[in-house]
């Protein structure tokens, strides 16, 4: 998966999460945005996702 496709998959966990009552996960889509590869692999490792 390269760095766009993550950052589109974490972008859609934490705008599902906040959707279905989670509002705070939205707080990560701002440094989601702005992060760099290592940084998105490191969010994708808290989400589980790698």
């Amino acid at each position: 998966m390269d760095t766009e496709e993550l950052r589109e998959k974490l972008l859609d966990e934490v705008y599902a999460g906040a959707f279905s009552g989670l509002p705070a996960m939205i707080l990560d889509a701002d440094k989601i945005q702005k992060a760099d590869s290592r940084e998105l692999e490191e969010i994708a490792a808290r989400y589980g996702l790698k």
